[in-house]
């Protein structure tokens, strides 16, 4: 970068690439859901033995706060936000390479505890450089890349694996991410965290009581979307492009709701926002019930869903960065493990869930899931005040 460039915008600059690297990195994650059938055969596994694919990835998201405290708050979080890209670049080759079960999985490990590695590096990073008051239009642009994900990635998977094999998109998705993790190192300031987010983490029943409302939303929405595509795929015979198209659909209503986060979350408060989130995805699994035999209404449901759980996840990023200053990447690690544990559980238990009582079933789990969350997050969530 030029030595002209001015701290906002080389800030803009890096929120860029790190957007990209994010939208690349989301691409390579949610274009699983809606290909998992694709890619259980081209393993020649079952569906359910897929679904553990998935599990294996979100487990492995465990060790994230172990990779906090050593990578992140020894060497900063530029090293670890390198190390993560270069990882899950590493991941997809290794799950793209060897057409097993057990290579699968070993990449797909590889990715879950890439991913929330580079996530937490780059959401401190950001949060560092930005005030809490406008915290949630930032990083609510970084976080848009979760729709963009399925917006674009997903599509475009579908193309590449109408063109190729199952295995495709995995190896474009690695070059990209090796030349963002390059890129990376080279772009972001090698500084270490402001020590207002390094400290010792406190723990309280507000921390507490966020962790429980993150995993129980995180769990009610994988338990449905681990087995969405294989709906799709099973109950309307939708092919392999079909798929990719209706993720562009499910994309949209996820970008709005991305979008209403950017536009309204700092005005009417993060917790608030966030209630609203919840309440908005409980009622769209509900809808899903009479709406497992008809694709308009089933889509429309699923998307409303979707929709929710986009507000209501953007909306708590500000609100984790900020409950415990003193301890930011220390919280946002055991966020990403307390998701990623009921990720890994939902993915391990929804395809038998729609196996035995078809998508009903993994609605009314879902909807359950959400308004305990609502119940708790009133109850014991405190809203941080305003930062300096």
């Amino acid at each position: 970068m030029s030595e002209r460039t001015g701290p906002r915008e080389r800030l803009t600059e890096q929120l860029l690439l790190l957007t990209f690297a994010r939208l690349t990195v989301n691409s390579a994650v949610r274009f699983v859901y809606p290909f998992l059938g694709a890619i259980s055969r081209g393993l020649g596994i079952s569906i359910e033995q897929a679904g553990f694919l998935v599990s294996a990835r979100w487990a492995a998201g465990l060790a994230t706060p172990l990779v906090t405290g050593t990578v992140g708050r020894r060497q900063g979080h530029r090293r670890q936000v390198t190390i993560g890209l270069a990882l899950f670049s590493l991941g997809a080759a290794v799950a793209a390479s060897f057409g097993t079960f057990a290579g699968a999985i070993t990449g797909f490990a590889a990715m879950g505890l890439a991913k929330p590695s580079f996530d937490v590096a780059a959401q401190s990073y950001l949060a560092d450089r930005v005030p809490y008051e406008r915290r949630a239009r930032s990083l609510g642009v970084f976080e848009m890349t979760w729709a963009g994900g399925f917006l674009i990635g997903a599509p475009a998977a579908g193309w590449l694996i109408a063109r190729g094999d199952w295995a495709t998109p995995f190896w474009v998705f690695a070059a990209i991410l090796l030349a963002a993790a390059l890129g990376s190192w080279v772009s972001l300031d090698g500084s270490r965290s402001s020590p207002r987010a390094v400290g010792k983490l406190d723990w309280d029943a507000s921390a507490l009581s966020l962790l429980a409302v993150m995993s129980l939303f995180a769990g009610g929405a994988e338990v449905l979307f681990v087995v969405f595509g294989v709906w799709l795929e099973t109950s309307f015979g939708l092919a392999i492009v079909a798929l990719g198209a209706m993720s562009v659909f499910i994309g949209v209503a996820e970008l709005a709701g991305e979008g209403a986060t950017v536009a309204v979350t700092d005005r009417i408060g993060k917790r608030r926002a966030l209630a609203v989130g919840l309440a908005l995805s409980a009622v769209g699994y509900a809808l899903l019930i009479p709406g497992e035999d008809s694709l308009v209404l089933g889509l429309g449901a699923l998307g409303l869903g979707l929709a929710g759980f986009e507000f209501a996840i953007l909306s708590s990023v500000p609100l984790q960065t900020e409950l415990k200053p003193g301890a930011r990447a220390q919280l946002l690690s055991w966020t990403v493990v307390s998701m990623g544990v009921a990720r890994a559980i939902g993915a391990a238990v929804g395809p038998g869930l729609y196996g035995s009582f078809g998508l009903a079933g993994n609605a009314i789990l879902g909807a359950i899931l959400n308004v305990a969350a609502i119940v708790i997050l009133l109850r014991w969530v405190e809203e941080p005040g305003p930062s300096d």
